[in-house]
């Protein structure tokens, strides 16, 4: 049996990082992800369910939603499976972000808002990279045009680095963490900063009624990995036969030519070429 919980599980995941309990865990985190954008001491969780601006617009419900000591707003989502949509929600989710803080009168104050995205697959329509940042800059000089939003995409599939000890820095070790921590044998001695990470996803500390719902989670996490796989190989599966039935009419099309042109050479007209083979005019005359 593990000794530790798989991270990628929803319930572990908000266990480990977006909970009171283990709050100096997800400080250490966002630390380490933002690399001195934020020096952070302290985070207050806000509620994850952020109802619409509008009336009648969308209910955002976040993994993890906190502020700092500084007042910066930070949104972390786990998403293991990555819909090709995923760029413009992870936007949606850091705008609403910035419009929950303005109230009538603020003229357009706010503070800083990051969302820090960790994806099981691979971003669409971008090349595969382990940690991806965004942020407003001018397309022409580069400059930062401004430093409220921020975006940081995380992508685990990037992640191939085999053992714990291969990793180069601290947010590697992180990543690895996340993705593996289900298969760690125990605590990394040279590395104590992580000691609070491991201590949180040890199933041992978990109670009954977290076991179950532990249980649970894992369970599901596996239906929906059979459910993705079953997805490629139907895919793959429909992508080879349309294949082979493409190579088939493409082997009938070069074989119906040559014998167009054989016959051609030997003087046959089109419509003679057409009552010979039996096929109708209007489909030898391309090849004619």
């Amino acid at each position: 049996m593990p000794r530790y919980m798989n991270l990628l599980t929803d319930y572990a995941f908000k266990y480990v990082f977006g909970s009171e309990k283990h709050k100096q865990v997800l400080i250490k985190f966002l630390n380490t992800i933002l690399e001195g954008k934020e020096k952070i001491v302290d985070v207050t969780f806000r509620d994850k369910e952020q109802l619409p601006v509008e009336e009648e617009g969308k209910r955002m419900v976040f993994d993890i939603y906190c502020t700092t000591d500084t007042d910066s707003h930070i949104i972390v989502e786990m998403q293991v499976r990555v819909p090709p949509t995923f760029a413009d929600r992870a936007i949606a989710y850091c705008s609403h972000g910035v419009l929950n803080q303005i109230r009538k009168g603020d003229k357009y104050k706010y503070e800083k808002v990051y969302g820090i995205y960790i994806m099981g697959s691979h971003l669409a329509y971008h090349a595969p990279r382990l940690i991806r940042k965004i942020s407003f800059m001018d397309e022409d000089t580069k400059e930062l045009f401004s430093d409220r939003m921020h975006l940081v995409f995380l992508d685990l599939k990037c992640m191939h680095r085999r053992t714990f000890q291969e990793c180069r820095n601290n947010v590697e070790r992180y990543l690895f963490l996340v993705k593996n921590m289900e298969n760690m044998k125990g605590k990394e001695k040279e590395y104590p900063m992580f000691d609070d990470l491991f201590d949180a996803a040890a199933i041992a500390d978990l109670a009954e009624d977290q076991y179950i719902a532990y249980s649970q989670s894992r369970l599901k996490l596996e239906d929906d990995r059979e459910a993705l796989e079953y997805e490629v190989a139907q895919e793959r599966s429909k992508a080879l036969t349309e294949g082979r039935a493409e190579g088939i009419k493409e082997g009938e099309r070069n074989l119906l030519s040559s014998i167009i042109s054989h016959l051609k050479s030997q003087g046959s007209t089109l419509q003679q070429i057409a009552a010979t083979i039996g096929r109708p005019e209007s489909e030898i005359a391309p090849l004619f």
